[in-house]
């Protein structure tokens, strides 16, 4: 969605319709019938309908089965399971980007695990005036999940639906429900490798989903208004389409995340960002694992952390084998590294002593060099004390 001149006016021409939503003559009002047999839906009151889908979990969005995402979510999340029949796919179609009182969910699409299906129904608000039984509609779902699964779900359609959720005076809400939003591990593993990590993206580089004909996600509020305003039926079958495909990214998008936080050079994902979850979570030896597999795709920063893992391994000479190359990079870290282990590990005062130099001006650098001096002058003095003897 866009926040262009022409959408602000949106809310406004919402609230215009809202005041004058009751009156009979509405011609959305006599053309909900057309929409419905249009649609396939199944009206639950004037003004919501439903529609419905099935599809098996071996179905396959892009390169991932849809089913394949009950094995592969345990190995994102820290958190207590939740059984698989619990988990709900969430997206919504709205009005616009601002947020707020002035923006409604106009479309709710919900997807659940049930048995060997993945079972998709999609709330659609026709009337303004019958938000309040849309919102009852989605609630009713909501009361069902253990575990709510979206993409940018966090930051929009859960604040979102709770807004309109409490306006309406419907107890319930998302704000306490488990949520894993899985835009969050996508930013963590690709966001210094793509230029963006908008769905979009994400579907044509991670799954392989090319979308033919699909009508944005910013042209959804005006296909929405043509509704209202004109009764117009074919812009939302566009939007429908387009949630629909949206929920089905969500169930293959995990499994492409936990592949690429397993085997990050298989994915093309970021082996540094995704070695440094692995560090946070504790599991050093999966990060050094990540880094030694793709050590021809890390940066300066990653080669040290590899260094640093070797190091506490006690694998000196593939350490070393790092900081010298750092070194001739004349990074500082990599120099400093190089300056300690040449003084504590091999004694190589001289050679320490010469790094010495090349490290940034200051305190820290001056107490050094005086302590490789003085260590030097000492067995000088050693070895001159032996000749004699």
């Amino acid at each position: 969605m866009d926040s262009s001149p022409d959408r602000a006016g949106l809310s406004e021409r919402l609230s215009r319709l809202s005041t004058t939503a009751r009156r009979p003559a509405l011609k959305s009002e006599r053309d909900e019938p057309a929409l419905v047999a249009v649609l396939g839906a199944t009206r639950i009151v004037t003004g919501v309908l439903c529609l419905e889908r099935r599809l098996p979990l071996s179905w396959r969005q892009g390169r991932f089965q849809l089913g394949a995402c009950v094995t592969a979510l345990p190995l994102l999340r820290d958190e207590s399971p939740v059984t698989p029949d619990r988990w709900l796919f969430l997206d919504t179609e709205t009005s616009g980007l601002a947020g707020g009182t002035g923006t409604w969910a106009f479309l709710t699409g919900l997807a659940r695990i049930d048995g060997v299906d993945l079972l998709l129904r999609q709330y659609l608000l026709t009337r303004l005036d019958a938000e309040a039984d849309y919102l009852t509609a989605v609630q009713a779902e909501l009361d069902q999940a253990g575990l709510l699964i979206t993409f940018n779900g966090k930051s929009f359609d859960a604040p979102l639906l709770t807004t309109r959720l409490r306006l309406a005076g419907i107890r319930g809400g998302l704000d306490t429900k488990p949520h894993f939003d899985l835009l969050h591990p996508t930013r963590r593993a690709f966001a210094r490798v793509w230029s963006d990590c908008r769905l979009a993206s994400v579907e044509q580089r991670l799954l392989g989903v090319h979308r033919k004909g699909d009508l944005s996600g910013a042209e959804a509020p005006q296909a929405w208004l043509a509704w209202l305003r004109c009764g117009e039926t074919m812009p939302l079958t566009g939007v429908l389409n387009h949630n629909r495909q949206d929920l089905l990214s969500l169930p293959a998008l995990v499994s492409a995340l936990a592949l690429s936080l397993y085997s990050p050079d298989t994915m093309g994902a970021d082996v540094g960002a995704v070695a440094r979850y692995w560090l946070v979570r504790g599991d050093e030896a999966k990060a050094y694992s990540i880094l030694s597999n793709g050590r021809d795709r890390l940066d300066d920063a990653d080669l040290l952390e590899l260094a640093r893992l070797h190091r506490r391994r006690d694998e000196w000479t593939e350490a070393e084998r790092i900081w010298r190359t750092l070194a001739d990079r004349d990074l500082p870290q990599a120099i400093d590294a190089l300056v300690k282990y040449l003084e504590h590990k091999q004694r190589n005062y001289p050679q320490a002593l010469a790094l010495v130099d090349r490290l940034p001006a200051g305190p820290d650098r001056e107490h050094r060099q005086h302590r490789l001096e003085t260590k030097l002058r000492t067995r000088m003095r050693g070895l001159g004390l032996r000749r004699a003897v």
